[in-house]
């Protein structure tokens, strides 16, 4: 019996036991908040550079630009991208104008790239990307995909990745086409 009075007084190795069992707590918050301070600061860059690219077709500066001119210029204005063809490739973007007889809007789609599928390089369908006339309200949403620092940040952080791992990032603005 003294052996294991001994042994339970015995504070030997409590240091380490301490560590084991505070430091995957504090390394999970460390690296939860990283992670979402990066996607944060991905989503307001991503904010930014669609903006700038909507005021630029709001104005008429970027006329008879195609789809993929498009999401090439919004992943050259500035966002923390690995490669803009990379971004371009992972970007999907949907836009139609208002109906202003009734102000129906279509509803833009929750979906985004999947990457497992094959790339598909052709313009997109009628219905889900048109510039519109002079006048008209538009309506645009564009999604991007993220990859993760951290893979397993979304148990900490509470985002759920798409089931290809990746985050998607959505933006959405309105415009008025300029007439002229």
């Amino acid at each position: 019996m003294t052996w294991l009075r001994n042994f339970l007084r015995d504070d030997r190795g409590s240091t380490p036991i301490e560590f084991v069992l505070i430091f995957p707590v504090v390394f999970t918050v460390f690296t939860a908040s990283f992670e979402s301070s990066m996607f944060m600061a991905r989503l307001v860059m991503f904010e930014r550079a669609v903006d700038e690219t909507v005021r630029d077709i709001r104005l008429g500066v970027t006329r008879n630009i195609t789809h993929q001119q498009l999401k090439r210029r919004i992943c050259s204005e500035g966002m923390l991208v690995r490669s803009i063809d990379q971004c371009v490739n992972d970007m999907k973007i949907w836009m139609q104008p208002v109906n202003t007889g009734n102000f129906v809007m279509a509803a833009p789609p929750n979906n985004c790239v999947d990457r497992r599928q094959p790339l598909n390089l052709n313009e997109p369908p009628a219905n889900e990307f048109a510039f519109g006339t002079e006048n008209d309200i538009m309506l645009v949403r564009v999604c991007l995909k993220e990859e993760p620092m951290f893979p397993t940040t979304y148990l900490s952080v509470g985002m759920s990745p798409e089931p290809d791992g990746t985050y998607a990032l959505f933006v959405t603005t309105t415009f008025v086409n300029e007439p002229g």
